[in-house]
C-alpha cells in the first residue's frame, strides 16, 4: 500500500513539474516577445522624436535664412571644392562637385550656410565650419552632418567683432572636439569675391 503511494506521489509530482515547465517556458516567450514589442516601440518613438527634430531644425534654419536675405546689408560668398576647375558642376566620374554658398548679414546678427554635393559624413565625423582670419588662429563657426543626399543648410555663429572679413573653411572631422581643424578640407570660401544684395538684385534681374 504504501509504494503504490509513493508510486502515485511520484506521478503527480512528475506531472505537476512537467506542468509547471511548460508553463514557465510558455511565460518566459512571452515576456521575451513583449521585451521585443517594447524595444521596437522605443526604436520607432527614438526615431520618431529623430525626426521631429531634424524638421523643427529645418523649419527654423528656413525662418533664419529668411532674415537674412531680406536684410538690407546681406553678402553672399561662394565655396568651392580646393583645386576645382570643373565648370561643368560635376567630376570625370559623373558626381556632383561640392559647392556652398554662405549668406551673412551683420544687422540680422546672423549667417547660413548651404552645401550640396558633400560626402555624408561616416560615424563619428562632422563637418566643422572655421572662420580663417588672416592673422590668428581659426575661430570655430558651426559643425554639422551630411546624409545621403550629400546636403545640409547650417546656423553660424558670426566672426568675432575683431576679425576683419575672414575667409570660410569646411573640414571633415573627427567628431571628439577640437580647437583646431586637422581633417581634409571641403570647401573654401574668399570674402574678397563677395557678392551684396545689389548685386544679387541685378543678376536675377537680368535672368
Amino acid at each position: 500500500m504504501c509504494a503504490a503511494i509513493t508510486i502515485a506521489m511520484s506521478i503527480v509530482n512528475a506531472e505537476l513539474a512537467r506542468s509547471l515547465a511548460s508553463r514557465t517556458n510558455y511565460m518566459n516567450r512571452r515576456i521575451a516577445a513583449l521585451n521585443a514589442t517594447v524595444r521596437d516601440l522605443k526604436r520607432q518613438t527614438s526615431a520618431a522624436k529623430r525626426k521631429l527634430g531634424a524638421e523643427e531644425e529645418r523649419v527654423s534654419a528656413n525662418a533664419e535664412f529668411e532674415k537674412i536675405f531680406v536684410a538690407s546689408d546681406l553678402r553672399t560668398i561662394r565655396l568651392g571644392a580646393p583645386g576645382e576647375k570643373n565648370k561643368a558642376g560635376v567630376t570625370a566620374d559623373g558626381a556632383a562637385i561640392p559647392t556652398g554658398r554662405l549668406a551673412i548679414s551683420q544687422s540680422a546678427g546672423a549667417a547660413m550656410l548651404e552645401v550640396s554635393g558633400l560626402k555624408p559624413s561616416g560615424n563619428f565625423q562632422v563637418y566643422r565650419v572655421w572662420w580663417m582670419p588672416k592673422r590668428g588662429g581659426p575661430v570655430l563657426a558651426a559643425d554639422f552632418l551630411v546624409g545621403e543626399d550629400g546636403a545640409a543648410r547650417v546656423a553660424l555663429e558670426l566672426p568675432p567683432p575683431l576679425l576683419k572679413d575672414p575667409s570660410v573653411t569646411v573640414t571633415l572631422e573627427d567628431e571628439a572636439y577640437g580647437e583646431l581643424p586637422v581633417g581634409p578640407v571641403a570647401l573654401r570660401g574668399d570674402p574678397t569675391r563677395a557678392e551684396s544684395k545689389a548685386s544679387i538684385l541685378r543678376k536675377s534681374k537680368r535672368q
